[in-house]
């Protein structure tokens, strides 16, 4: 049986048959909230089954990336895999070997690379060839849950060094065709704004404020997350810069259990840093928001 790419480094635990979710769905299945059966839940995480097996999946994650190997970064309840999409591994069986070859320790990087750089992730990506859609290189976690009516609340601060990507933040829905969802876009390489990656693409966008340039900001999202009327406000450190209502969810029973981070999709040269990323059902401490537009 084949599986959906998101599913390559999970680590189940030692002591119980647990899978994670992004393990479980087949490659051409549409797997729903309607098919999932709660089977316990805590403040931390939901206990789901599916199709005969159990996983944990996490209302919550932060990283910090202290640690000084990049290859510490992944394990259970952490970072779960990485996406490289280059003109040096164009396509999806290219990728995917060259993750595998990786972090087997058999290969380096190509050309799109990820870093531990003094304390940060260093996500650099090249421009993609004529005939390639994106360019990428990213983090990402798909061991997540957020369905209808929650709140998604994520954090994380980001340098563009060189270059500016056009997404920089992915909630995706790992279980329905494409894994569409909500993501944060740099629109004209300069105003923060998003857009829901799905059939019919609602986006916002905003002039309010510029991204800096080879300094660190600081992105907060929130978002309530409905297929029709949501709400999604971003702050640009303490400035809220958008507060609209709008689709969040692709549809009524979506699941949100992928997170991605980094050089979510770019058409020119990047080099990015990224640090102290959070994601949670809950308002995320140690933040000063303001509740009106600048």
């Amino acid at each position: 049986m084949s599986y959906r790419r998101c599913a390559l480094l999970l680590i189940p635990p030692a002591t119980a048959s647990l899978i994670a979710i992004a393990f479980l769905f087949p490659r051409h299945a549409s797997v729903t909230s309607d098919d999932v059966e709660i089977v316990g839940e805590n403040k931390f995480s939901v206990l789901v089954r599916y199709n005969g097996h159990t996983g944990n999946l996490y209302k919550s994650f932060d990283d910090d990336f202290s640690e000084p190997s990049f290859r510490k970064w992944f394990g259970e309840g952490r970072w779960t895999t990485i996406d490289t999409l280059s003109p040096a591994s164009p396509s999806l069986q290219a990728y995917v070997d060259l993750r595998r070859s990786i972090f087997a320790g058999q290969s380096d990087f190509l050309d799109n690379r990820i870093e531990a750089v003094d304390g940060h992730a260093k996500f650099i990506a090249v421009a993609p060839s004529k005939d390639m859609v994106t360019s990428k290189s990213l983090l990402e976690h798909n061991q997540l849950w957020f369905v209808k009516g929650d709140d998604l609340w994520y954090r994380g601060r980001y340098c563009f060094n060189e270059g500016v990507p056009f997404t920089i933040a992915d909630f995706q829905e790992r279980g329905r065709h494409n894994s569409p969802g909500p993501r944060i876009t740099l629109w004209e390489q300069e105003y923060l704004g998003y857009e829901l990656k799905s059939g019919w693409k609602p986006r916002l966008r905003q002039r309010k404020m510029k991204v800096p340039r080879e300094r660190w900001f600081t992105l907060t999202v929130h978002l309530i997350l409905d297929d029709v009327e949501g709400n999604v406000r971003i702050w640009q450190d303490d400035q809220l810069v958008l507060d609209e209502s709008v689709a969040t969810l692709p549809a009524s029973n979506s699941i949100l259990n992928a997170l991605e981070v980094g050089i979510t999709a770019t058409d020119t040269a990047c080099e990015v840093l990224v640090d102290d990323v959070a994601i949670s059902h809950s308002p995320l401490a140690e933040l000063s928001m303001e509740t009106s537009q600048p």
